[in-house]
């Protein structure tokens, strides 16, 4: 009976505040509060006041919504797109404000840790370490660099600036 009491509360307790209410929670890793509202990505789809960003920004098998600083009048998310064992996460860095929202167009090596520094009301560094999947026989990627100006909104990789649009209306 102790083995299954313990498989039980293993297993319950970490779900029990999502089947406690219908209700989102603000500390959810799924959501993030900005000045301009509640940036929501439970459902896969990041809304923010529950209205979908332009262009739309979806997840693969999760989302994780963070919000990382602010500059003037625009809060900065980072949005991780979580996927499988062959490429577990993907990112965007979305700019929030009054009247909009607008992702980056997804971005990163899969890695899923990547090593963050922000300075304020500059700039977004983010430090991928090479990554290569379980079970590959190719040789992976290589450690890569993004830095994205808060003040120019590019987003450049290695250096060198990278589209940061969308396709078809969707960053997915």
């Amino acid at each position: 009976m102790k083995i299954v009491s313990f498989v039980l509360t293993g297993v319950l307790l970490p779900v029990a505040p999502f089947l406690s209410s219908g209700k989102a929670r603000a500390d959810d890793i799924h959501m993030a509060q900005t000045r301009f509202g509640l940036a929501d990505g439970s459902s896969n789809v990041l809304k923010i006041n529950g209205r979908l960003t332009t262009p739309e920004i979806d997840g693969n098998s999760g989302m994780f919504v963070e919000k990382i600083t602010e500059a003037d009048n625009a809060d900065y998310l980072l949005v991780t797109s979580i996927g499988g064992s062959g490429c577990p996460a993907f990112y965007s860095f979305v700019k929030v404000t009054r009247d909009s929202a607008t992702p980056t167009a997804y971005f990163g090596n899969c890695s899923d840790l990547p090593k963050r520094s922000v300075v304020p009301g500059k700039s977004v560094t983010l430090v991928f370490p090479a990554y290569r999947p379980l079970r590959s026989t190719s040789g992976g990627v290589p450690a890569e660099s993004y830095v994205y100006s808060l003040t120019t909104n590019v987003l450049k990789k290695n250096g060198k600036p990278i589209s940061t649009a969308c396709k078809g209306g969707k960053c997915e």
